[in-house]
C-alpha cells in the first residue's frame, strides 16, 4: 500500500479499528498520486529514483522491508527535479538503495547514465548533482563518460564497496572481483581527474579472519578513498547471513574498526592537504559569529566533512573559498578575492 494511501485510510477511520495492508496492485510505483516525493534540507535535496532493491547482499534486510527494486518513472523524477530548480534548490542528490539499477525494470539501457543527460538538460540552474550508492560492477563506460562530460554533475560517487577480500565477500554474497575495482576506479581517476571517492566497509563480518581483515587494511591503502564510512557487523534476523551467526567478538570488532578508521584518518589527511592554495567552489549552509560553513563537492550532505570559511557568506549561494588549513575531514579557507 502506497504510504498516501495508508494516511488518507487512517484520517478518514471513523473508528479504532485496525488497518490491514491491502494486497499490492500492478502500478505500485506508478501512480504518485502528485505527492513531491523528495526531502529539502536548506539549499540541497535528496530526490529518490527508485526504491526496493533485487540485489543478494547477505547481511541486509532492505529486500525483506522494501521488496524488489522499483525504477520510477522519468518524467516523474525530471518533473520533481524542475520543481526544486524552481524553488532554487542548489544542490540534488540521487538516492535509491541501489541508484546503478535505475531503469533495468523499465526497459532502460545504462538508465542511470540515461537520466542524468535528461536532467542535466532539464535544470541548468541547478549547479550541482550528485550521485550516491552505486553498487559495484554496475559503473558503465557510459556513465562514467557522462559524469566527466557534464560539469552539473559533481565529481563524485558514493560506491559502497563492504570489503577488501574476495572470500569476505563471497559470504557476504557480494561482488567479488576486486580487480574491476582497481581497474574501474583507475579508469574514473584518469577520465574525471578531480574525482572524490567515498565507500563503506564492514568489520567483524562472520568469519572474517586476521588476514581477511589484513587484506581490507591493504586494500584501503592500495586504493586511497576520498571518504570511507565504517560499521561493525550487526545481526540481522531473517537475513542470508543470519545462518551464520555473530561468533566475532565486540572487543575485536571494535578494535578492527579503530585500526581501519585510523588508516582512513591519515589518508584523509593527506587527501585534503592537497587542497591547500586552491580555491574551491563552496555550498554556503550556515553563518554566525563572522563563520560561515558549507560543502565543497566532494562532502555529501550530514555524512562528509564541511569547510570552514573566515566571515560571513550568503546562506544558499555557491562561494569560491580559497583553501587555507587542511584538518582530518575538513577544510578551512577564506573567501576568494
Amino acid at each position: 500500500m502506497d504510504i498516501v494511501d495508508v494516511v488518507d485510510k487512517i484520517q478518514s477511520r471513523k473508528s479504532s479499528q485496525t488497518l490491514y495492508h491491502i494486497p499490492e496492485v500492478p502500478n505500485v510505483g506508478q501512480d504518485e498520486k502528485g505527492v513531491l516525493r523528495v526531502a529539502i534540507e536548506g539549499n540541497s535535496a535528496y530526490l529518490k529514483i527508485a526504491d526496493g532493491c533485487r540485489r543478494p547482499c547477505a547481511f541486509c534486510a532492505i529486500p525483506l522491508i522494501k521488496g524488489a527494486h522499483i525504477s520510477r518513472q522519468p518524467e516523474h523524477i525530471i518533473s520533481e527535479a524542475k520543481h526544486l530548480q524552481s524553488m532554487g534548490v542548489q544542490e540534488v542528490v540521487l538516492i535509491s538503495q541501489d541508484t546503478t539499477d535505475y531503469g533495468h525494470d523499465i526497459g532502460m539501457k545504462n538508465g542511470l547514465a540515461q537520466l542524468l543527460k535528461e536532467m542535466v538538460a532539464s535544470v541548468p540552474e541547478i549547479p550541482w548533482i550528485r550521485i550516491m550508492y552505486a553498487y559495484p560492477g554496475y559503473v558503465t563506460d557510459e556513465l562514467i563518460e557522462t559524469m566527466a562530460s557534464h560539469s552539473q554533475i559533481v565529481p563524485y560517487l558514493d560506491m559502497p564497496l563492504q570489503h577488501g577480500h574476495r572470500n569476505t565477500l563471497l559470504r557476504m554474497k557480494r561482488p567479488a572481483n576486486l580487480d574491476w575495482v582497481h581497474k574501474t576506479i583507475h579508469k574514473m581517476r584518469i577520465a574525471i581527474p578531480e574525482l572524490a571517492i567515498r565507500t563503506t566497509f564492514i568489520v567483524g563480518y562472520p568469519g572474517e579472519t586476521d588476514s581477511e581483515f589484513g587484506a581490507l587494511l591493504d586494500f584501503v591503502e592500495d586504493l586511497q578513498f576520498d571518504r570511507l564510512g565504517a560499521f561493525q557487523f550487526s545481526f540481522e534476523h531473517d537475513t542470508t547471513s543470519a545462518p551464520l551467526g555473530d561468533p566475532i567478538s565486540q572487543e575485536i570488532k571494535e578494535n578492527r574498526f579503530e585500526k581501519l578508521m585510523q588508516l582512513q584518518q591519515n589518508i584523509s589527511l593527506q587527501k585534503n592537504q592537497h587542497f591547500l592554495g586552491k580555491t574551491l567552489h563552496v555550498l554556503i549552509e550556515g553563518k554566525e559569529d563572522g563563520i560561515s560553513v558549507g560543502r565543497s563537492y566532494r562532502d555529501a550532505p550530514e555524512i562528509d566533512g564541511t569547510v570552514i570559511v573566515e566571515g560571513e557568506l550568503p546562506v544558499g549561494t555557491i562561494s569560491p573559498v580559497y583553501i587555507t588549513g587542511a584538518m582530518t575531514y575538513d577544510l578551512t579557507g577564506v573567501p576568494a578575492q
